[in-house]
């Protein structure tokens, strides 16, 4: 029997995978805690409290929404795969060790938003999470030959993925002078990859095509 055949299916792995991301978004709400107000609680008071959490709202926001877009493209990526591999299997690894750190560093730049370090220390946990799932698509699309598409479509696609770690590492760097423009640079990350990637729309041309 190879080594292979010991490989968790596509399936199991997503499942897996799945659940990791679940746990993720679900530990980023702990991290918003009902606030505790000296003397009388007054409507102006609560609200005074609520305004000061501000920071932790905007990070648990732009998380969930990082972690969200992740989470839909390790569904396309595995949806387009048609086999896995034990390299396949320790990257997915990999991205879920980054991913499952979220929490902590967004925790810390809800602490402090105006901090250096806690914006670079936010942007260098993502960078690490873009580049692990850049690198699992690299290898799906081109080494390991896992995804049946055309070279164009799957180097547009990859190109499209080192987008976000780009993006990570220029506000990681940009935090040590700024972290205002840091965190601008990470809110921006997301809305960019609402659009949908090149090898989507190649399997969405397809089906359409077959049906």
């Amino acid at each position: 029997m190879s080594q292979e055949s010991h490989v968790p299916s596509t399936s199991r792995i997503e499942a897996f995978s799945d659940g990791v991301l679940a746990i993720v978004i679900t530990l980023l709400v702990l991290e918003l805690r009902v606030p505790q107000i000296e003397g009388e609680p007054t409507a102006q008071a609560l609200a005074a409290a609520f305004a000061a959490l501000a920071p932790k709202f905007v990070s648990f926001i732009v998380s969930f929404v990082i972690v969200a877009i992740f989470w839909v493209n390790h569904h396309q990526l595995f949806h387009s795969i048609r086999h896995t591999d034990r390299a396949l299997l320790w990257l997915n690894i990999l991205f879920l060790l980054f991913i499952s750190a979220v929490p902590f560093p967004t925790a810390v730049i809800g602490e402090y938003p105006q901090n250096a370090f806690a914006a670079a220390f936010f942007g260098s946990i993502m960078l690490g999470a873009g580049l692990a799932f850049a690198l699992m698509r690299w290898y799906a699309s081109f080494p390991g030959r896992l995804i049946a598409a055309s070279p164009a479509v799957l180097r547009r696609a990859v190109r499209r993925s080192l987008l976000s770690p780009a993006l990570y590492l220029l506000g990681t760097l940009v935090a040590l002078a700024s972290p205002a423009v840091a965190v601008a640079i990470y809110i921006l990350v997301p809305i960019i990859f609402f659009v949908p990637n090149p090898l989507e729309r190649h399997r969405s041309q397809g089906e359409a095509q077959s049906d």
